[in-house]
């Protein structure tokens, strides 16, 4: 890899391997991929492993769609030259990384997340919430932290994933005296069409 390369901004982002993607993703995010994949080293995630925490009950719809989603990323364009396509589950130290993480988040944080309670209620838990469910989004934190993503392209809806995930970084960085982890910042278009950055203090600034 290039000394060029290795200064680039690194964007993580990815699906969680329920079904095919459509059209709403193209406009959503796929097209974005497209365009951010030739000034950006980016990774993108199948997340599988996320997928079954609440479709632990069909595991092979979470597996057969592995496949559809990479099919739909290479047809809209993804180059797997210069973007990086990986399965969640095939990253055994994603896993390890997040069960060291929850030693740092308590469950009532989790519960105070507004996108899992947003998420919690859509999908009618009630009290009957998946542990792993409720857990993801730090899983999510140790995806973005394992690949050093300085760049996460989120919506509002999800900015407080983000969120929790610089909370972690700060707190295993104060554990260890230093900052061992990189604190990723949201990305999001701005009105004039360019590419902005948002940190977890609300300062923008361009990306690329």
């Amino acid at each position: 890899m290039t000394s060029n390369s290795n200064l680039r901004s690194v964007i993580l982002t990815g699906d969680r391997t329920t079904g095919p993607l459509h059209l709403g993703h193209y406009v959503g995010s796929l097209r974005n991929r497209v365009a951010l994949q030739h000034d950006h080293r980016q990774y993108l995630l199948l997340a599988d492993n996320q997928a079954l925490t609440d479709n632990a009950h069909d595991p092979e719809k979470v597996r057969r769609n592995v496949m559809e989603v990479t099919l739909d990323y290479l047809a809209v364009g993804v180059d797997p030259a210069i973007s990086t396509i990986c399965v969640q589950s095939a990253l055994p130290a994603l896993a390890e990384l997040t069960l060291l993480y929850l030693n740092f988040v308590t469950v009532a944080r989790l519960e105070r997340n507004p996108t899992i309670k947003d998420e919690i209620q859509v999908r009618g838990f009630g009290r009957d919430i998946p542990a792993g469910f409720l857990c993801y989004p730090v899983s999510q934190a140790a995806d973005i932290t394992a690949f050093k993503a300085t760049l996460v392209p989120v919506g509002e809806d999800q900015a407080p994933l983000i969120e929790q995930t610089n909370e972690i970084v700060r707190r295993l960085n104060r554990q260890s005296g230093k900052a061992v982890l990189q604190r990723p910042a949201r990305l999001f278009r701005s009105c004039s069409r360019t590419w902005c950055s948002l940190d977890d203090h609300g300062s923008s600034r361009r990306a690329g």
